[in-house]
């Protein structure tokens, strides 16, 4: 077994719980960490024996663009059922969605939801 993890995909976009969230576009972080067994690929050197992290980041991207959410826990959520079943190989994810500077009237290191496997 191994991890294919993606770190701090970058976007760019409009969810949030306050009405101004939907028209102000602010910063949001993805990170996917996907167990799979690498036997086959490693052996074979051959991407299609493998989970092919461009079209899990691909996945992301279209539900981080889509339309508007009021919850970071909607989008971990719904990029983690996406992944699932984009490929059967994938054995086990883990979702993170970090909104870098949410509206909490201080300065932070940002919220972050994270959705796996069993939640």
């Amino acid at each position: 077994m191994g991890w294919i993890r993606l770190k701090q995909l970058r976007f760019h976009t409009c969810h949030g719980a306050l009405p101004h969230e939907h028209d102000v576009a602010q910063e949001f972080w993805v990170d996917v960490d996907l167990m799979v067994s690498f036997k086959e690929a490693a052996e074979h050197d051959q991407l299609a024996e493998t989970v092919n992290y461009a079209k899990v980041a691909q996945v992301v991207k279209e539900v981080m663009m889509g339309p508007p959410v009021r919850l970071l826990e909607s989008l971990a959520y719904r990029i983690h059922r996406q992944i699932r079943a984009l490929d059967a190989r994938v054995l086990w994810v883990e979702v993170r969605v970090t909104k870098v500077d949410p509206p909490l009237g201080m300065p932070s290191g940002g919220v972050e939801v994270v959705v796996s496997d069993g939640d």
